[in-house]
């Protein structure tokens, strides 16, 4: 009800199109910033929809449904290696250990 609220109050008193995206897109966080981890995770959502999709599209929505699913896919693994370019991992640095020498292979 909030973002309806606040919709309405975008259009019709100061209308822009930054405003609207502002109340549509954008998260609740301090700087008003859509955090990259959200985005991810609506994005690998959207692309597995898609997929679902796929199994009831008939002959005449076919290549739409494919056409979406590749461009959920190419939105997904975009993010991914953005995520990848500023240096986000999937695991802690501190759970990462030294393979001991006792664990390597002999000759």
């Amino acid at each position: 009800m909030k973002v309806d609220r606040n919709l309405w109050r975008a259009i019709l008193k100061d209308f822009s199109w930054s405003n609207i995206k502002r109340v549509l897109i954008m998260d609740n966080s301090p700087h008003g910033e859509f955090s990259l981890e959200k985005q991810i995770e609506e994005a690998k959502q959207a692309w597995l929809i898609a997929q679902r999709q796929m199994d009831w599209a008939d002959k005449d929505l076919l290549e739409s449904a494919i056409l979406y699913t590749t461009t959920c896919e190419r939105r997904y693994m975009g993010l991914m290696q953005k995520a990848k370019a500023q240096g986000f991992t999937s695991w802690k640095q501190s759970d990462l250990t030294a393979p001991s020498p006792s664990s390597s292979p002999s000759a």
